[in-house]
């Protein structure tokens, strides 16, 4: 530490003060540049592990007077004060909180909780590999519930296939860094290294070769950490009529036949 005094800034800013200052120069009277520099010095977290003598003496040898270094420790003192009242009423205002609002704060971790007991019930580990309910094919109306807010699963397609990334809530949930994949195609995300909300769900580009390679990549990390794939990505936007539906057009279809024969 302190062979980094040939070049510290305060070391370097208190050598060229005393260049301008003249020997006859009153030293009752702190120059406060020096004091500022001081204060700096000080503040350093290394500087402040050393003992107060050792601090005393790195001052005392690059020019600093008693007086200047005084009033860069009592400097300090009023910061220390300021942050502890700071902190101080920072912890009476959270405790003056209503009881509703701790109540809300109660019901919110009561919800999460629940959560994540569900996805516990969802996901099922045996042994090393791991199986996930499937969802078949979802359109992108559909897969947005997927997003750890709407439904308590994460899923994320990439290439038209959908990923379960339930297991990494750390990574893929509400407020978490990749959040924005979850409920989305991240396929051009992904290959462009972008979390911009604008990069997902986009289908009308090409890809260039460091792209592709770089999705790739990234395809293969998710099979290395053994995300099962649940379904696939369909951009049909209109959802397959039910068998009840199907059956009753059927069923119109040849009553109009029947008439029409007759």
């Amino acid at each position: 530490f302190w062979t980094i005094e040939s070049y510290h800034p305060l070391a370097q800013g208190i050598r060229r003060q005393n260049s301008r200052i003249q020997t006859n120069t009153p030293m009752a009277s702190a120059r406060h540049i020096v004091v500022d520099k001081a204060a700096a010095f000080l503040r350093n977290p290394n500087v402040q592990k050393q003992s107060q003598d050792k601090q005393l003496a790195f001052l005392y040898k690059k020019g600093v007077t008693p007086l200047e270094a005084q009033m860069a420790f009592q400097r300090l003192d009023k910061e220390k004060l300021a942050r502890k009242d700071f902190t101080s009423k920072s912890s009476n205002l959270g405790s003056s909180q209503s009881e509703s609002e701790k109540k809300n704060k109660e019901s919110q971790r009561s919800i999460f909780a629940s959560i994540r007991s569900a996805i516990g019930s969802l996901i099922l580990i045996t042994g090393e590999e791991e199986q996930a309910e499937m969802v078949g094919k979802l359109n992108l109306a559909d897969l947005s519930q997927f997003n750890g807010v709407l439904h308590e699963r994460l899923l994320v397609s990439v290439e038209g296939k959908i990923y379960d990334v339930t297991r990494r809530w750390d990574l893929y949930g509400p407020g978490k860094k990749y959040n924005v994949f979850a409920g989305n195609d991240a396929t051009y995300a992904l290959a462009t290294m972008s979390t911009e909300k604008k990069s997902m769900n986009k289908f009308d580009v090409v890809l260039n070769k460091e792209q592709k390679e770089i999705l790739g990549e990234w395809i293969a990390k998710y099979k290395e950490n053994k995300y099962p794939v649940v379904g696939n990505l369909t951009l049909e936007n209109e959802s397959k009529p039910n068998s009840r539906s199907c059956d009753v057009e059927q069923e119109s279809v040849k009553e109009t036949k029947d008439k029409t024969n007759s």
